[in-house]
């Protein structure tokens, strides 16, 4: 934009052209000069020689107001006028000057054409440079140009009564006041001019005045009130009613006899080619060898309009029909010439010698119809952008098919009985989905008209994933469906399909396919079906998705789709779909060809001409068969000839354009005569060469190919691979407390209800424990779940637990992530919104709601981590810090290296920083990779890549410190899966979290055996695994099934966890009951028979042994016992006097605080009791090991079995030394925690401890409190099952189950039959006798389990159950035992024995066991 000069000198003559000009101006009758409206009108408006176009956006409202244009020229200098504009912002006149000159043409993007404008107005209204006859520069053409002249109310295109309106209502000037005030001023008028002296003629005149006024104005007030009223009534006539069109039906009657002819003559070309390039192969020839409609015109019987649609959309419902058959309004001469449509396609069967021609005749169409057009406006040729259309009802069409013996013999087939509703079913069945309403078929004349891309070339690709489907139908008898997915565009044929899932109603599928499109218009269709080996698969409901909403939202993930089938829900799929349309080249304002969009990804237009010289005699039928890297993607049609014309348009996806090879085939009688193969962009070197015709390969020589092909670059980006994982930026922390009201599912009781979290794609995250008989549970439970997009949705499930059957649901709800994250601007990270605390409803099956779930999320950032320096980076930085100025030289390329180089070490100098002392400087949130293991709690990220294992049809689930998986991978049926799964997954401490891997095979007759696990302590695994991965054995007890391939990473979460939280806050108490002293007498004889009892939260959990007439009893009996927090839990004990006939006496009790207990070591403790008389003391020693506890019930056994000590076990020390104080014994669990090897020499010295990483100290430091830089604290050795370390001791194990004592009753007689089922690692070794009606029963049964290695975890599980023969067994409880808590075969004095009484869960009751290990090898 040109701003007005500052120099004094040229002011005068600035002001003189000003004048000039504007003497000019008025001499050729031009306004004054432009003002432009608000920035909007300078984007949109675009100028033309002899008048304006808007586009079909711009709207009347989007232009500058007559007020706004009005205080423009109101408030502008006169000088400085024409090159005055009016800000975006706001509508005040930037003055022109030096100052303004930069912001003017930052702010404007037209400024360069203004100048320009500015330079020819001078030259054109300059006298001598000015062409007789020219254009003004502004001409006087179209309304545009005259809005925008609206300078005031003196403008010559304004109506004086618009510009009032600004300042008054209309109701203040009307002409009601305009009448009303001639009727007043009219009498005093006369009143003044008869006091003047003025005789009658004065006072007719006045009155002849006024009366002429009057009538003039009530003419032109009922003119305009009767124009009004018309005006509304054809409105709402253009609404309701329908309008008669027999104008366009006279004419359609005179043109049709000149036009069909025509249109006949262009089917027919089409059409026959079409036919000739599909014929099949039995066939000799398919011909349309005749065809016309006839000489009666389509009519449009009546039209309605919507005149309150959109300013650039004309919308309009026509009902049309061609009804040439009916000759009632046909005149006598119309009749004698009348010829009716038909249509006649000729097939030839055999050759040209025997070959016969059978006519299929098709005649007497007609058709009715109710339409709907919409037609969107624009202001480029051919000014239709688009036309929508569609059937508002399902047309009527008839005709008679004959398709044996032509127009002489031929019977209309119609008339077979149920054949004519088939067929026409099966056309609304076809055109619906295309055009029967709410669906619409769009033609796009623009494109049409303008050269654009033929309808059927894809215009763009739809990258459509589907994730997974829940809450399918099931329709098996027995198991559940095996569903997968058709996917179809409208009622298209089938595009792609997914794979088979086996045995599940909430199926993963996590599949991407490219659909090539040539507008939006379209419905995706996927149909959900039920694979079945023997009958036909039966469909599971359909589920849609409308392209149409990619118009506005060009990429839509975690999309729920619903799936209908006969209108009613059968469950949803979660689908991801991203529109990439076809890149147009960048137009270049200096003119020239535009530049093309450079993309490795596009479509590959492909035209496959015609062929030469393929036969050398006779007729052969052959195809073209496209190959994109070897793999068919398209077929063409027959020919016929050795020199056949395919004319074919083939699209082709191709991701990576350099390394496409294309291959295509020419085949006959399923043999290639010939092939052509090249790189795809040699094929577009070619083609931009003009070479065109290429030599065929594989044929007898000469044959050629006349093929050309065009790029269509997409742009796709990083969403090439939509099912990659997306890596994690935080974790939710998600506490289920407690729920409400929940709908009770049993029978003569309440519901046992847990809770389920789900997580994207439907993969289960975490579980609550399970509360028994409630329907107000209380579960106050903490979940971690990683978060790896802001679109993610949790979803929690509560459901009744059901020992035999499947749990049942009690409803459900879901939870949006974005609720508590908030991504910061320009993608630098995420940060943390309020926690949401809700008490949220349940949604049930049938969509009501019953019960409500308590539950509060947190998000919680992590931290990013830097890349660490590469060798050769490291060696750069070396450099740099030694000679800088040779560091520049080689980082710089094309430029003067040792100038920019001399240019930084001045830079530095000036700042006084040594070049040795500048750092790297790193973002917010992120840190160093070596700093990444200081954090306690963190995200793990497994890859699970593969594993080489000796079974198929194998999966994985993933723990940590948990007793419910947190990811499982897909079912693989080949013995080396690749799964290529990632597992995100919190770690709440890294220094004690071990990480369980269980591989698991499919069976589909009994519950999935565990086939290996792979187990390691988390911290580790990070330390020792390389960043490529590393293969760890996949191990079931000392038998190796395999290797998987493991990579990590860490995701520091900086986090503080609540202290009941911590790994340290559960774990295993032994208790060893010393003895006592000093106690209270209480029998005659002065002893007494002192027993003792002990209790954790009031709960019996131990008895000892009596000690008859002593007071100062030695037991020396030792016992472990779960504890599930030491912040809670209270721990107690109590003295008792046992009497054989009367009430056992209380000599004293006592309690300790768990929180005190000092971690690993053994803790001794003298405490007196609390009597009466304060008399007696008690000598305990225990020690506490950390270790997560399973408290999970599992129909399986598992997790009382495995996870007792597989999952969460992070390791024991074993009793033995536990009387000497500060030694601890070898660490049991080998390949779980750290290897325990040495005895500690020392009081509080821990050596190869259970937790590499425990300080050492005078006193044992508890966990969580471990020092950075401790000098004796010792790392664990790889802890995994292919880490070198001590391999064990091989021996045997016999197991004997002598008695019980005081078991739970369940039969009506208040007995039970009860009987023991052993289990070794989830394996079943024993099963006793059942005893009848007992509940202190004796069994006194054994069995030897071999292959039992000290080197491994070792669970022996006991179920107590209760026989019954007719209905199912009962549960009485069980216990779970650590062997290597009892049994201490590497320890000093460690014992290969154990007689003890375990307590058993549940109701009550104990168990007398026997364990004893025989090694079998050194």
């Amino acid at each position: 934009m040109n701003s007005a000069p500052q120099e004094n000198g040229q002011a005068p003559i600035r002001e003189k052209e000003v004048q000039q000009d504007r003497s000019l101006a008025d001499m050729e009758n031009n306004p004054s000069p432009v003002i432009p409206g608000k920035e909007r009108l300078h984007e949109t408006v675009g100028k033309a020689v002899g008048g304006t176009v808007i586009p079909s956006d711009m709207q009347p409202d989007d232009m500058p107001t007559t007020t706004q244009l009005d205080a423009d020229k109101k408030n502008a200098p006169v000088e400085t006028q024409p090159q005055s504009r009016v800000r975006p912002e706001s509508t005040e006149v930037s003055k022109t000057g030096e100052d303004n000159e930069d912001e003017d043409q930052k702010d404007d993007p037209h400024a360069e054409d203004t100048e320009e404008q500015n330079r020819k107005r001078k030259e054109m209204n300059d006298p001598k440079k000015r062409t007789i006859g020219a254009y003004p520069e502004i001409p006087r053409i179209g309304w545009l140009e005259a809005y925008k002249r609206t300078d005031g109310p003196q403008n010559e295109f304004r109506d004086k009564s618009i510009w009032m309106e600004e300042f008054a209502s209309s109701a203040l000037f009307g002409s009601f006041w305009h009448n009303a005030a001639a009727i007043i001023i009219i009498p005093i008028v006369c009143f003044i001019v008869f006091k003047l002296g003025g005789g009658f003629v004065s006072l007719i005149l006045i009155i002849a005045f006024g009366a002429t006024y009057y009538k003039n104005s009530i003419r032109r007030f009922r003119r305009n009130a009767r124009d009004d009223i018309t005006r509304e009534l054809i409105r709402n006539a253009l609404e309701n009613d329908t309008e008669s069109t027999e104008w366009i039906n006279n004419f359609m009657s005179k043109f049709w006899l000149i036009y069909e002819p025509v249109l006949s003559s262009t089917v027919i070309g089409i059409v026959d080619g079409i036919l000739v390039d599909q014929t099949p192969a039995f066939l000799d020839s398919i011909r349309l060898t005749t065809f016309t409609l006839g000489t009666k015109a389509p009519r449009v019987e009546s039209v309605k309009s919507f005149p309150k649609s959109d300013p650039d959309v004309v919308l309009m419902d026509w009902r049309v029909s061609f009804t040439p058959t009916d000759i009632e309004d046909m005149t006598p001469r119309q009749l004698r010439t009348q010829i009716n449509p038909k249509i006649v396609l000729t097939i030839r069967v055999g050759n040209s010698l025997i070959g016969a021609g059978m006519p299929i005749l098709v005649e007497d169409m007609s058709f009715v119809g109710y339409m709907r057009f919409k037609i969107k406006l624009t202001s480029n040729f051919p000014h239709i952008k688009t036309v929508d259309f569609c059937f508002l009802e399902p047309p009527t069409i008839d005709y008679v098919l004959k398709p044996v013996g032509g127009d002489t013999f031929g019977m209309d087939i119609a008339h077979i009985p149920g054949l004519h509703s088939f067929i026409r079913d099966q056309t609304h069945a076809i055109l619906g989905p295309m055009m029967y309403a709410p669906n619409v078929y769009t033609l796009d004349l623009e494109q049409m008209m303008t050269g654009g891309a033929s309808l059927t070339a894809a215009a763009g690709v739809v990258q459509f994933t589907i994730y997974n489907a829940k809450d399918l139908k099931n329709t098996e008898l027995v198991g559940h469906s095996d569903p997968y997915i058709k996917i179809r565009l409208g009622n298209r044929p089938e595009i792609a399909s997914t794979q088979v899932q086996k045995n599940t109603l909430n199926p993963v599928f996590n599949e991407t396919n490219i659909i090539l499109i040539n507008n939006l218009n379209e419905m995706v269709c996927m149909e959900v079906f039920d694979k079945d080996a023997v009958r036909k698969d039966s469909s599971l409901g359909q589920a849609n998705f409308d392209l149409k909403t990619l118009e506005e939202d060009p990429i839509q993930d975690d999309v729920w789709c619903k799936i209908l089938l006969n209108g009613k829900e059968r469950g949803s799929v979660r689908i991801r779909a991203a529109y990439f349309p076809v890149a147009k080249p960048t137009p270049i304002e200096e003119g020239g060809e535009p530049v093309p969009v450079e993309s490795n990804s596009g479509i590959l237009a492909i035209n496959l001409a015609q062929a030469k010289d393929i036969a050398r005699s006779g007729k052969l039928k052959s195809h073209c068969r496209v190959l994109l890297n070897g793999r068919v993607v398209h077929t063409t049609g027959n020919s016929i000839g050795a020199n056949p014309s395919w004319g074919a348009n083939v699209d082709v996806f191709v991701t990576d354009l350099e390394a496409a090879q294309i291959t295509v085939e020419i085949v006959s009688e399923e043999q290639v005569i010939g092939s052509y193969g090249a790189a795809a962009t040699h094929i577009l070197k070619d083609t931009e060469e003009k070479v065109d015709w290429v030599s065929l390969q594989g044929g007898q020589g000469g044959e050629k190919l006349k093929m050309t092909a065009v790029w269509k670059p997409i742009l796709m980006g990083d969403s090439l691979n939509p099912t990659v994982h997306k890596p994690a930026f935080g974790v939710a922390r998600v506490q289920i407390l407690a729920a409400r009201g929940l709908k009770n599912v049993e029978i003569g009781s309440d519901s046992d209800p847990y809770v389920l979290i789900s997580g994207d794609k439907g993969s289960s995250r975490g579980r609550t424990k399970t509360i028994e008989n409630t329907l107000n549970p209380e579960w106050n439970e903490i979940h971690y779940i990683a978060v790896n997009s802001v679109k993610q949705i949790l979803e929690f499930e509560t459901l009744d637990y059901q020992k035999r059957t499947k749990d049942r649901t009690l409803g459900k709800t879901s939870f949006k992530v974005n609720e508590i994250v908030e991504e910061l601007p320009d993608k630098a990270g995420y940060q943390a919104r309020p926690a949401v605390d809700r008490w949220a409803p349940l949604r049930q099956k049938d969509g009501s709601t019953k019960g409500e779930l308590h539950y509060q999320v947190s998000f919680h950032p992590s931290l990013k981590v830097a890349k660490e320096a590469t060798e050769a980076e490291k060696e750069k930085k070396l450099l740099a810090q030694h000679d800088p100025l040779e560091a520049a030289k080689k980082e710089v390329v094309e430029y003067d290296a040792e100038v920019e180089a001399r240019e930084k070490l001045q830079a530095e100098q000036a700042q006084h920083i040594p070049v040795e002392q500048v750092q790297t400087l790193l973002p917010p949130g992120t840190i160093h990779a070596h700093e990444a293991l200081e954090h306690d709690s963190g995200i793990l990220v497994t890859t699970l890549v593969g594993a080489n294992l000796n079974r198929s049809g194998t999966y994985c689930e993933v723990y940590i410190d948990s007793d419910y998986y947190q990811h499982k991978t897909q079912i693989q049926k080949s013995r080396n899966p690749k799964w290529n799964e990632i597992a995100d997954i919190f770690v709440k401490e890294l220094e004690y979290a071990k990480l369980t891997i269980l591989v698991k095979e499919k069976s589909s007759i009994d519950k999935d055996p565990v086939l290996g696990t792979v187990t390691g302590n988390v911290r580790t695994l990070l330390e020792t695994t390389p960043a490529e991965g590393a293969e760890f054995d996949v191990v079931d007890g000392t038998e190796k099934k395999g290797t998987m391939r493991l990579k990590f990473e860490y995701l520091p979460v900086p986090i503080e966890l609540f202290p009941k939280e911590k790994l340290d806050n559960m774990g295993q108490l032994t208790v060893h009951l010393v003895g006592a002293k000093n106690l209270m007498a209480a029998d005659r004889s002065g002893t007494s028979d002192p027993y003792f009892i002990f209790r954790v939260n009031g709960k019996e959990v131990y008895k000892s042994g009596t000690v008859k007439k002593s007071l100062n009893p030695v037991y020396d009996e030792t016992f472990v016992l779960p504890i599930a927090s030491r912040a809670d839990d209270q721990f107690s004990f109590e003295v008792l006097d046992w009497n054989q006939i009367s009430t056992a006496k209380s000599l004293g009790q006592g309690a300790i605080d768990l929180r005190n207990l000092q971690l690993v070591l053994p803790n001794e403790f003298k405490l007196p009791l609390q009597n009466k008389n304060n008399q007696g003391e008690v000598q305990l020693r225990l020690k506490f090991m950390p270790e997560f506890l399973s408290s999970h019930k599992r129909k399986s056994g598992f997790g009382a079995t495995f996870l007792g000590e597989g999952v969460g076990m992070v390791g024991h020390a074993g009793m033995a030394g536990i009387g000497a104080v500060g030694q601890v014994g070898q660490g049991a669990v080998r390949g779980v925690g750290a290897v325990g090897q040495g005895a500690v020499k020392g009081v509080g010295a821990v050596g190869k401890g259970v937790f590499g990483g425990l300080s050492a100290g005078a006193s044992a430091v508890g966990l969580g409190h471990k020092k950075k830089n401790s000098v004796a604290s010792i790392a664990a050795p790889a802890v995994t099952a292919t880490a070198p370390g001590d391999p064990g001791t091989t021996g045997r194990l016999t197991i004997h189950v002598i008695e019980a004592e005081n078991l739970m009753g369940v039969d009506k007689s208040g007995l039970s039959d009860p009987y023991v089922k052993v289990r070794v690692n989830s394996k079943e070794v024993l099963k006793t006798k059942v005893k009848k009606e007992t509940l202190s029963p004796n069994w006194s049964e054994w069995t030897v389990v071999s292959g039992i290695n000290t080197g491994q975890p070792v669970v022996v599980d006991f179920q107590v159950k209760d026989h019954n023969t007719i209905g199912g067994n009962k549960d009485l409880g069980g216990c779970d035992v650590s062997l290597w808590e009892y049994i201490q075969p590497g320890a000093p004095g460690g014992g290969l024995k154990a007689d003890f009484w375990a307590p058993v869960d549940g109701q009550g009751g104990k168990l007398h066991l026997l364990l004893q290990f025989e090694p079998t090898e050194a």
